[in-house]
């Protein structure tokens, strides 16, 4: 199987959805070769103001890679395209594709037909094909989704759809790989510059947290925020130390407005903080309160009095934070983890493949 995909490892979006199964889907009879269209020295430089140039050349280089594989792509009997094949113009490559009467699967885990620019890019805003998504679905063997709302509108499109959530690796993501000193308290968040803007959501309630709760930090890995009343530890990102970095929080925080696109997120944030037994506190948006049980594996919350109410019963009951992470570490390895997920992955792309 061929995987085509947008962003390289370090994307993050493609490692979780497709890479991180290789090894139980060569189990299943299934090997897997990755093809992203963008490198790596090129995705360090996406999102950031300047670099034009590299950027460029960066899209130079994977509309001949794209080319690369189609000279290729009759050595494999499947291929999966993650989101899109390349991140301009229609899906002639997908088209390319169903002409050869090689089966392909659809793969999306957010809500991708509202093409969402980051700011940096926005210039380029005309090279995307509003339709490419629709059309994408309608030539796929089969299209799989993160959760029910991005099925719903998956099924206008293709008949053959099946829900996978994005799952965590939990021996990767275990309790325990990184001591909590009791002082400073750690509320945590991991994301990155597209999604570090909705820790605004939690200005005011920290603010007033802050009162009651002197010692407490605001801890961001992968993303930049200023707080006016609470220290904020910022970390850069390392895919090699993002187990160790989580598992150091002592409460994980997934704030979210409610808009058609983060309805259509999969709550993965919280995930991760469950996998290392850490209670959350989310914005009750979209499959938030689906994955995250109310009151027993943290707080859904929609006001900025249940988002100080939940983190300062939290903060100060070390019994209830275990008890709530105790129980969200097996919710995530009865129903979340790459060890349940995979068979169901392997069976639809076995099905897809003909076998």
């Amino acid at each position: 199987m061929l995987a085509l995909v947008t962003h390289p490892t370090l994307g993050g979006g493609n490692r979780l959805r497709i890479e991180q199964y290789a090894g139980l889907l060569r189990q299943h009879g299934i090997e897997l070769d990755v093809s992203a269209f963008f490198d790596d020295a090129t995705y360090r430089v996406l999102y950031q103001s300047g670099s034009v140039g590299a950027r460029i050349a960066g899209v130079l280089r994977g509309i001949a890679r794209r080319l690369a594989d189609l000279t290729r792509m009759r050595r494999y009997e499947l291929i999966i395209v993650y989101r899109e094949s390349a991140p301009i113009g229609p899906p002639l490559l997908e088209r390319a594709i169903g002409a050869s009467g090689i089966p392909y699967v659809f793969d999306f885990d957010d809500a991708i037909w509202l093409a969402p620019i980051h700011p940096v890019n926005r210039r380029w805003s005309w090279l995307r094909h509003p339709s490419r998504v629709e059309k994408t679905a309608r030539m796929a063997r089969a299209v799989i989704v993160g959760n029910e709302y991005l099925a719903e509108r998956a099924r206008r499109w293709n008949a053959d759809v099946t829900i996978i959530p994005t799952a965590v690796d939990t021996d990767r993501h275990r309790p325990g790989l990184a001591a909590r000193p009791p002082s400073p308290k750690v509320i945590g968040w991991v994301g990155s510059s597209t999604t570090a803007l909705y820790l605004r959501l939690l200005d005011s309630p920290l603010e007033r947290l802050a009162v009651s709760h002197p010692s407490i930090t605001l801890r961001v890995v992968g993303g930049s925020h200023e707080h006016p009343s609470v220290p904020v530890d910022i970390r850069r990102y390392r895919l090699d130390r993002e187990p160790e970095d989580v598992a150091g929080f002592h409460v994980g925080v997934l704030p979210e407005p409610d808009d058609p696109w983060t309805r259509g997120k999969g709550a993965f944030k919280a995930l991760l903080y469950m996998a290392a037994a850490l209670p959350v506190v989310a914005s009750r948006v979209g499959v938030n309160p689906v994955v995250i049980e109310h009151e027993r594996t943290g707080y859904c919350v929609d006001t900025d009095d249940e988002w100080v109410t939940a983190l300062a019963r939290l903060l100060d009951d070390d019994a209830l934070r275990r008890e709530m992470g105790e129980r969200g570490r097996e919710r995530v390895e009865r129903l979340y983890s790459v060890r349940h997920q995979g068979p169901r992955l392997a069976e639809v792309l076995l099905r897809a493949a003909g076998r």
